[in-house]
This record gives C-alpha cells, sequence and structure tokens, in this order.
C-alpha cells in the first residue's frame, strides 16, 4: 500500500468527523489551488464550498463515508454532479480519490 493512502487511513479511522473533514477540506483547496470553506452551520452538519458549488454534510455521513478518499470522492462527484469540470487523471491525489492510480507512473 502506498505511504499517503496508509497515513490517510489510519487519520480516517483515528480521527473524529470534525478534524477529518478538515484534513479533506484543506487537501482539496491545495488540489485546486483556491479556498475550499468549510462552515459548521449547526453541531452537526457542515457546509463544504468551492467556486460556487456546495454541498451539505451531516457527521453521520461523514463518519460513514471515512475511508482513506472515500470522503473527497463524494465531495468532488458532488461538484461534479453540479457542473465543475476537472479532469480525474490530474494528479497522484485525484487519482486516489477515484480509485484510477496503479502505481506505475
Amino acid at each position: 500500500m502506498n505511504t499517503t493512502g496508509f497515513i490517510r487511513g489510519y487519520m480516517a479511522k483515528n480521527m473524529s468527523a470534525e478534524d477529518f473533514i478538515k484534513v479533506v477540506v484543506t487537501a482539496l483547496s491545495r488540489e485546486f489551488e483556491e479556498e475550499v470553506k468549510l462552515e459548521k452551520i449547526n453541531d452537526d452538519k457542515y457546509l463544504i464550498a468551492m467556486d460556487g458549488y456546495s454541498i451539505t454534510m451531516n457527521k453521520e455521513l461523514i463518519d460513514e463515508l471515512k475511508s482513506p478518499y472515500g470522503l473527497d470522492k463524494y465531495i468532488l462527484e458532488n461538484f461534479e454532479n453540479q457542473g465543475i469540470i476537472f479532469d480525474r487523471n490530474r494528479s497522484q491525489y485525484i487519482k486516489y480519490c477515484f480509485g484510477n492510480y496503479n502505481g506505475l507512473e
């Protein structure tokens, strides 16, 4: 297993939903070189927004999706459904999110 995936898996397993969503939002911000906003709406609900695209998630859903890149993929797929366009092969990170990385590059 790739070291990054191993570390991400460890983080997903051991962090709270709130702490892990912060890690994911930071990774997305770095990838797209754009601020991805995370707003806590209430004790259970979060708003994730980037460049006019947004989704809301509750802690239960975040906990359900916590895996090395499952939460990232969920957010990106929702943004895609809203119209954001990006290449799913643009980086190692995005490839990991969508399971397109075979480690041969």
